[in-house]
């Protein structure tokens, strides 16, 4: 009888562990406030950069093209005129270039 009080309390006593442990493993913690506010920062401080540094490619580039226009157009006339049909050719395709770029993104987070 002492035996078989004592098994069954050895069988209470392990399946209360058993039944803890899966508890613990079942529960998943959320993550804090703190987290989520550091990677919110840490994000926008990402993407801050990323539009300054674009930001700054677009003004040097132009410069680069207004200080070419200006001597060519102290040069000739006729280069002028190539390079605006031209860039009434290229303009519409890079613009739908660039659409169809920032398209993709919206559904992609990996950024």
């Amino acid at each position: 009888m002492m035996n078989d009080n004592n098994q069954s309390e050895k069988i209470i006593k392990n399946l209360q562990e058993d039944w803890n442990q899966l508890e613990k493993l079942s529960t998943s913690e959320e993550p804090s406030a703190l987290f989520l506010k550091d990677n919110l920062q840490h994000y926008q401080s990402r993407k801050k950069k990323a539009f300054y540094r674009e930001l700054k490619l677009f003004i040097i580039t132009a410069i680069f093209l207004l200080s070419c226009l200006s001597i060519l157009a102290f040069q000739t006339l006729y280069i002028i005129a190539i390079i605006e049909v031209a860039s009434i050719i290229v303009a519409p395709i890079v613009y739908f270039m660039l659409t169809r770029k920032q398209e993709g993104k919206i559904f992609d987070d990996r950024n």
